[in-house]
């Protein structure tokens, strides 16, 4: 090879010394060569612009070629040696890193640009090169990923310098891990208010795009969803929650959509006015779960349009102003594999009696409420029957709808869940329940449904709640479902419901285990509800150890505990294993029902005592000392002495205690040291 061929940039880039002059040739020389040096400055900013590039598409030794080829070009600059040293880190070779970094700190001079980058990026990769937790790699694939990563995985942010992606980065034998989880990356984006495109940054989210399935991300402004989805290959991505405003712009939020539609199971969209609900399910075509809230949910024009694939679908308020039971009904008959219906707001109960003509296989209805996690759920296909109602908002409900719906749902249902504004009967009602009997008012009617069998109507039911409490209906209608419900195992209850015939009603329950009292007042020796709880609790007590009550909640909000003089009965339940008495003021007038507590309940194992706002008298804990199996012990309260921490430490069986309070840090090092599990 000829010198002339063996090309040495630093050399060529170097003003040449001129030994003769011809004319002005020395200044032109000195020209070109400045021209030259500028041009090789452009093309070493292009080639660690595409380095980068290559390296977040996971194209590592493309990129480092680049690298390499600016170092060749400019050895005396630190871009060379600064771009290099980030794709090695990138690929978790922090001491490859470093020893490019030193290579480019002996090279570059004290004016050298990039010379402080060089030093902070020197300082993170020995940071990162000084973790020494490799045990990971050693253990077999299947612990790592069910067991391990499941703990210390969290949601991680799309911008670079956040340390939430810090696990990726602390091995490469870590990073190999955490991307063969199957339940693949968490990540989010657009949190940042800053944030006013997606057309770059975010370079972990882009990274690592073929591994994410959960993406949560905000739109706020003209921030165009496609831009991100163009720019890699989100080919796992499952769930996607997205939070708009009124300025997100449609149709770049549906060709962003349609990129990701081949893999899109779960959609949250929140708040996005500007599409309908036809178009996310036109660009969606295999989702399986949907929730939209603040979407106008205009349906496809054709009613022969069908989306068999969804399962479960939650609808918040809409766009419109309101939506009509037309609407309601149109939108419903489109999804006949429906599961899972979560539907808010609405006009009134009636759609209750027409939900599964539309969706025969619904087993989860949330009406008129939200709040319902219907993915937390387990629901096997090809049922028919609703198992789990819950029922709640700002509505008068149709006692005749519920009684229509009870009936229609009476082989089905495990679940009853009533939080409306209250139960009315009108004039003209189908149903009338008289002394827990329901009877047809009108016998010539002809009805598809009817009361009319041996035996109980709700055998499976399990779960009971109502905390109406502002209707004379509300009591005949629980006590006719308590009559027919053998099997019930928990109730929750406003204590205005707590009235003689439903108290009767629940002495025959043979099951009941588990008893919540909410909204409690003040006890009234002559009030029907102090007479109905009193009576419901000596009918426990005289069973003695043949009571199936074992868990009670007492829920008195503002209501000193000492003023519910029937707290007292409780102390006399030989079964009683979890009590839970929740108010906010605990004064010394309490002290009498702590020593009935530490001197009864027997079989008590967990105790929960306030709440974190609850004002605690000095000295109530002592008389706790005396329960000898109590294994587990919740306090709430603004503050508790430290003498009463100091007798909850005395506790012999004592094994978990949970703190909603503040407290010392030496203080919680001696409870730790005296009881096995402490969570402050």
């Amino acid at each position: 090879m000829n010198e002339e061929d063996n090309i040495d940039w630093f050399t060529l880039l170097r003003r040449p010394i001129v030994t003769a002059q011809h004319n002005n040739g020395n200044k032109r020389i000195v020209a070109a060569t400045e021209i030259l040096q500028q041009t090789a400055q452009q093309f070493a900013k292009v080639l660690n612009d595409r380095a980068r590039l290559l390296a977040n598409s996971a194209q590592y030794k493309a990129a480092l070629r680049d690298a390499a080829a600016i170092r060749v070009m400019l050895p005396g600059s630190g871009l060379g040696y600064l771009c290099t040293g980030d794709v090695y880190c990138q690929q978790g070779r922090y001491a490859a890193a470093i020893a490019i970094y030193d290579q480019g700190l002996q090279a570059v001079p004290q004016s050298d640009l990039y010379l402080h980058q060089l030093q902070q990026h020197r300082m993170i990769a020995m940071t990162n090169n000084n973790k020494r937790v490799d045990f990971i790699s050693q253990l077999p694939l299947d612990i790592v990923v069910t067991n391990i990563l499941p703990r210390v995985m969290r949601i991680m942010s799309s911008i670079a310098s956040c340390e939430s992606c810090e696990l990726l980065y602390v091995s490469r034998a870590w990073q190999e891990r955490i991307l063969k989880q199957p339940n693949g990356l968490t990540f989010q984006f657009g949190l940042d208010m800053d944030v006013n495109t997606l057309k770059h940054g975010h370079d972990p989210l882009v990274r690592f795009a073929p591994y994410v399935q959960n993406l949560h991300g905000t739109l706020l402004g003209h921030v165009c969803l496609d831009d991100l989805f163009s720019r890699a290959n989100f080919s796992k991505l499952k769930r996607l929650e997205l939070s708009c405003d009124e300025s997100t712009p449609r149709r770049p939020l549906l060709n962003g959509l349609a990129l990701i539609a081949d893999s899109l199971t779960h959609l949250t969209i929140d708040d996005c006015r500007s599409v309908q609900l036809r178009d996310i399910l036109e660009s969606c075509p295999n989702l399986v779960s949907l929730a939209i809230s603040g979407v106008d949910t205009t349906m496809p024009s054709s009613s022969s349009i069908r989306f068999p694939n969804l399962t479960h679908l939650a609808l918040g308020p809409s766009t419109r102003t309101s939506r009509t039971n037309d609407d309601v009904v149109d939108i419903l008959s489109r999804f006949p594999s429906l599961l899972c219906l979560e539907i808010a707001p609405m006009r009134d109960s009636s759609a209750l009696i027409v939900l599964q003509q539309q969706c025969p296989y619904l087993q989860v209805l949330c009406y008129d409420g939200a709040g319902l996690d219907p993915e937390a759920k387990n629901i096997p296909s090809q049922k028919k029957g609703i198992t789990s109602a819950y029922l709640s908002g700002y509505l008068s409900y149709d006692q005749d709808h519920l009684i229509q719906f009870l009936l229609s749902n009476q082989h089905s249902l495990e679940i009853y869940d009533f939080e409306g504004e209250n139960i009315i009967k009108n004039r003209d009602a189908i149903w009338e329940i008289s002394n827990g009997r329901l009877e047809q008012r009108n016998p010539q009617q002809s009805l598809q449904l009817t009361s009319q069998q041996s035996g109980p109507l709700f055998t499976r039911l399990l779960n009971f709640r109502s905390v109406e409490e502002k209707s004379s209906s509300a009591a005949p209608f629980m006590q006719w479902v308590l009559l027919n419900s053998p099997n019930l195992k928990a109730i929750d209850m406003s204590e205005s419901l707590f009235q003689p015939d439903v108290a009767n009603a629940m002495i025959q329950l043979k099951h009941l285990s588990k008893l919540k009292i909410d909204y409690v007042n003040a006890s009234d020796d002559d009030n029907s509800n102090y007479i109905s709880i009193k009576q419901f609790l000596e009918h426990h007590i005289a069973l003695g150890d043949r009571s199936t009550l074992e868990h009670v909640i007492v829920d008195m909000d503002d209501v000193d505990m000492s003023e519910v003089t029937w707290i007292s009965l409780l102390c006399r339940l030989k079964c009683i294993k979890k009590l839970e008495l929740i108010t906010v003021n605990m004064g010394e007038h309490c002290r009498s029902i702590l020593e009935e507590i530490g001197q009864g309940c027997p079989s008590l194992e967990e105790l929960t005592l306030g709440l974190e706002e609850t004002e605690m008298a000095e000295g109530l804990l002592a008389p706790l000392r005396q329960l000898s199996n109590l294994k587990c012990l919740t306090l709430g309260a603004w503050e508790i002495c430290n003498t009463d921490f100091l007798v909850v430490a005395s506790f012999n069986s004592l094994e978990r205690l949970y703190l909603r309070c503040d407290i010392s840090d030496d203080m919680l090092v001696l409870l730790e040291s005296r009881i096995p599990k402490v969570v402050a």
